[in-house]
């Protein structure tokens, strides 16, 4: 037993008979049929052989274990709905661009099919099918392989804008079926999003708008927006939302403050608080701004938006006390806003009181076109807009015991209405025309 060691020593491998290792193989394990070419000094090697591999000799990674790594990181699946809408929305891009950058026709042709282009594209995002793919067969056929100036083009883009009021529409009919939601305010953020590019077209096509300071308004928290009132209809305060939706860094929602009496229209009222509005009080004025809203009041009320035409750009009826005094106390900058070119959109003529007594509103226009030409005198005139965002007032210069001194208020509303003021008297002044600034 002494000896049985030695026997097992490195001394002794050399005189193993590999002929008879390989038989004995053969005899213990005769399903190992398909190794018989390995060789025996790879399947068996001599323990004195034994070493590191090289590292060229490394066998590559198995790829069952490639594949268990995919399986844990697998993409999600492709939206084949958002992939059409993706590169329909390009390729419009690329047609806006091309046309934009082209010198043939008129200028007010291109910047027209242009804003048509960029208002489809935009409304793209909020199609779905059938409507989308509508859309993308008619731009195809109609849009893509027609130059702008060739009457298949206009055809493709009208078609393009009938799907999109078929999907408005369906969105209406939706909302009467009671399939929407609305915050604590009644404002619908869907509805916003789907009027947003023809607000948008509105604003930097039909009226051109110009905006200025936009960066003294606060990327969060309240703040009072005080602004002139004209144009028979609120569009102003539509261009003001606009203004701070599309341009400001932070695309911020301003909540507007309506004249109460249109509450008073059958449905009116909650449209315009499906818009993120709010008719004209203090106590409401206060409840936004206390919730970091940004609120926009018109001081002239619906004096300012039903003044004659030769009265235009004259403030009439200012007070925004009420409003001053909740900005306030919510420690809320208060900034004065003039917007010019919005009081001859509905060149006022004449006031007819007893029709507007007789319908319960505050005045009943009549301009060149209303209503002589029936629902087309309605369409607003494509007058230059500007809208300016004058230095904000900061409430912390007054403090907190300002809010319950009437002087102190009535000092900060002649302030903002003599800001807003020269601002008009100055650019009324400078601007050429009224249609082209």
């Amino acid at each position: 037993m002494s000896d049985a060691p030695e026997s097992n020593t490195h001394d002794q491998s050399p005189a193993i008979d590999e002929s008879n290792v390989v038989e004995g193989l053969q005899e213990t394990a005769p399903a190992v049929e398909t190794e018989e070419h390995i060789p025996l000094s790879d399947a068996v090697p001599a323990p004195a052989e034994i070493s590191a591999p090289e590292p060229e000799e490394a066998p590559p990674a198995p790829e069952e274990e490639i594949g268990v790594a995919y399986a844990g990181e697998r993409p999600p699946p492709v939206d084949p709905v958002a992939t059409l809408r993706a590169e329909t929305a390009a390729a419009v891009q690329e047609l806006e661009v091309e046309i934009r950058n082209q010198t043939e026709g008129s200028a007010e042709t291109r910047d027209l099919a242009a804003d048509l282009l960029r208002l489809i594209r935009e409304n793209l995002e909020r199609l779905r099918p059938p409507a989308l793919d509508n859309v993308v067969t008619a731009l195809r056929q109609n849009v893509f392989n027609s130059d702008y100036l060739d009457p298949d083009f206009w055809r493709g883009i009208a078609m393009v804008l009938q799907y999109q009021v078929t999907e408005l529409t369906a969105l209406i009919q939706r909302r009467l079926r009671g399939e929407f939601a609305v915050d604590a305010y009644g404002m619908d953020s869907e509805l916003i999003e789907l009027v947003r590019p023809v607000a948008g077209f509105l604003y930097r096509s039909w009226w051109r708008v110009t905006s200025e300071g936009l960066d003294g308004i606060p990327a969060e928290g309240p703040a009072l927006l005080l602004a002139n009132h004209s144009g028979v209809l609120p569009w102003d305060s539509a261009m003001i939302a606009t203004a701070v939706l599309e341009d400001h860094p932070s695309q911020r929602l301003v909540r507007s403050l309506h004249d109460p009496w249109m509450i008073t229209v059958p449905g009116l009222a909650p449209a315009l608080a499906a818009f993120g509005q709010a008719p004209a009080l203090p106590e409401n004025a206060a409840r936004l701004l206390d919730d970091g809203q940004l609120v926009c009041a018109f001081p002239e009320g619906a004096q300012g938006a039903g003044k004659l035409f030769w009265n235009r750009y004259r403030l009439t009826g200012f007070d925004a006390r009420d409003y001053i005094r909740v900005a306030l106390r919510a420690g809320a900058p208060i900034i004065p806003v003039a917007v010019i070119g919005a009081e001859e959109i509905y060149p006022m003529l004449i006031n007819v009181r007893p029709v507007a007594q007789l319908l319960n509103l505050p005045y009943f226009p009549l301009t060149p076109l209303f209503p002589w030409f029936g629902l087309l005198g309605i369409t607003p005139l494509p007058s230059k807009w500007s809208i300016i965002f004058d230095t904000p007032i900061d409430p912390s210069v007054y403090g907190a015991a300002a809010a319950d001194d009437p002087t102190t208020i009535a000092q900060i509303n002649d302030l903002v209405q003599r800001r807003i003021q020269s601002l008009l008297d100055e650019r009324t002044a400078a601007r050429r025309s009224i249609f082209f600034g």
